[in-house]
């Protein structure tokens, strides 16, 4: 047993909950008549891995619908466009996880490229960060892209050199699109992302930006005990309001679904330059990001949800978000429940770092984009992207740091994060930032997806396998947890929530 913070032999469960652990023969004398024995048989015991940052209803979207994550060019984009909407004749087509970097070369399509592969209704490909997208005419017309103001159109949209709207519309634009390719939730759906999550050794996800919609339909699932493992959501902060105190409760069985929070935006991503720098991009683009709605705006949306009791939760990924982010944050550190918190932290130079201390949020990081970002050298220059993703330093400065995917714009496999925050390269030896005094040692990496993760969402029982932690688990077939890196999720044979099994590998190989 690996408990998250030291080794042993054996461990008892009781009601859903560790209450001895330690070596054998000293667990089997706290154990009473009956008690079920699982021998492990050389198999590695670890808590529970908890994603502090994903998107629950998008990745089901994602996994439910036209992934773009292959794509290979131009003409294959448009080909994937043209099957999907053969296929699927009603409604629009939308596509996700497009990687403009790796499959285009960098250069976006535009609305004449999606109106050659659809142009009778609405087409929307989304980038892979989420935080762009391209619309053909016909959805640009439907959302009335081209009547919007020009105060709201500036620095959002796209232009040709004649100055018109090329389709490609960044963060806040992107809201115009949700009648038009707003796709509803399905139980059924939802509950075979779950249960694909727990093969991979999740037991405890953050879904975040969840919009009443989706909060209405995980609830539903709860109460319907639909939720294999547990549920914490972070409700979308500027639609706050929208929320009634109701909404916000626990139902169904205790501990498997909460609402923690509200997360809001103060800038967008590497991938479509909008990510908030101090200084511009350094691969000839122009300007510096994008300072995503106004302080006045969080500020409100913030006070609101404090009042309902919700943490507060922004999104901030460049320098100048990150310090944004942390002022914005500041009346509302150091109070009981759930910790204030920074999403993805992406750029933590010394002045930044300097801020970060003096305020010190959670930190909520994604390894994963070490590997997934591997043409940020030339976005951000030699010397700046030193400081990007600085697991490390953080760390060693005593952060709060907890790990997490973001899927669906990085995969959700845990054991993908916990290799990239050890190793940096990739196996083909690329790299965000390759440097080796930034990579984690295995078991505090482990820390990010367990403990840390709890401490991140208020429950310290969660990701832990001391006494009186919940008995969330996993059983790897490794003997260690280098072991269980190198094989990655398939090392998942049992998932255990709360003393009980949620996915045992055997059963769903005979299943197949």
């Amino acid at each position: 047993m690996f408990t998250g913070r030291r080794y042993a032999e054996a461990l008892l469960v009781d009601q859903g909950t560790v209450v001895a652990v330690g070596r054998e023969e000293e667990v089997r004398r706290s154990a009473p008549t009956g008690t079920e024995v699982v021998p492990l048989e050389g198999r590695l015991v670890v808590p529970g891995l908890i994603d502090a940052h994903l998107h629950l209803g998008e990745l089901t979207r994602f996994r439910e619908g036209l992934n773009l994550g292959e794509v290979r060019d131009l003409d294959d984009l448009l080909a994937r466009l043209r099957e999907w909407a053969g296929a699927h004749p009603n409604g629009a087509v939308v596509g996700r996880g497009l990687d403009v970097e790796r499959s285009l070369g960098g250069r976006w399509p535009h609305r004449e490229d999606l109106d050659r592969a659809v142009d009778d209704r609405p087409a929307v490909v989304y980038h892979a960060s989420g935080h762009a997208a391209v619309a053909n005419s016909f959805a640009l017309a439907a959302a009335g892209a081209e009547s919007r103001p020009e105060n709201e159109r500036e620095g959002r949209v796209g232009r040709s050199p004649d100055g018109r709207m090329n389709g490609v519309l960044y963060e806040e634009a992107l809201r115009w699109l949700a009648p038009v390719a707003s796709e509803a939730g399905e139980p059924e759906a939802v509950r075979h992302t779950l249960d694909f999550l727990a093969s991979l050794g999740l037991t405890t996800v953050a879904t975040m930006n969840v919009a009443p919609e989706e909060l209405a339909v995980t609830r539903r699932m709860a109460e319907g005990d639909l939720l294999p493992i547990r549920v914490r959501a972070y409700v979308r902060l500027l639609r706050i309001r929208e929320f009634r105190r109701e909404d916000l409760t626990p139902v169904g069985r205790p501990g498997r679904f909460a609402v923690v929070g509200a997360k809001g935006f103060t800038d967008g991503a590497f991938g479509p330059r909008t990510a908030w720098l101090t200084e511009p991009y350094a691969d000839g683009a122009k300007g510096s990001g994008i300072a995503v709605e106004s302080d006045e705006a969080l500020g409100e949306a913030l006070a609101v949800a404090s009042e309902l009791g919700l943490a507060p939760a922004l999104h901030a990924i460049g320098d100048r978000a990150v310090v944004r982010a942390a002022r914005l944050l500041a009346p509302y550190l150091g109070r009981n429940g759930p910790p204030a918190r920074i999403e993805h932290v992406g750029l933590t130079p010394p002045p930044v770092l300097s801020v970060l201390e003096s305020l010190r949020p959670a930190l909520v990081v994604q390894p994963g984009f070490v590997w997934s970002d591997s043409w940020l050298p030339s976005r951000l220059g030699p010397g700046r992207v030193r400081w990007a993703y600085a697991f490390r330093t953080l760390a060693d400065r005593g952060h709060l740091l907890a790990g997490s995917s973001d899927a669906p714009y990085d995969p959700p496999d845990p054991f993908r994060g916990l290799r990239a925050a050890t190793e940096r390269r990739d196996p083909l030896g690329r790299s965000a930032n390759a440097e080796p005094r930034e990579a984690l040692g295995y078991e505090e990496a482990f820390g990010l997806y367990t403990h840390h993760g709890g401490r991140a969402l208020g429950e310290p029982t969660l990701g832990s396998l001391e006494v009186g932690a919940s008995a969330d688990l996993v059983i790897l077939a490794s003997r260690s947890l280098v072991d269980a890196l190198r094989v990655g999720a398939p090392a998942v044979r049992e998932t255990w929530v709360g003393g009980t099994r949620v996915f045992d590998a055997s059963a769903a190989a005979g299943a197949q």
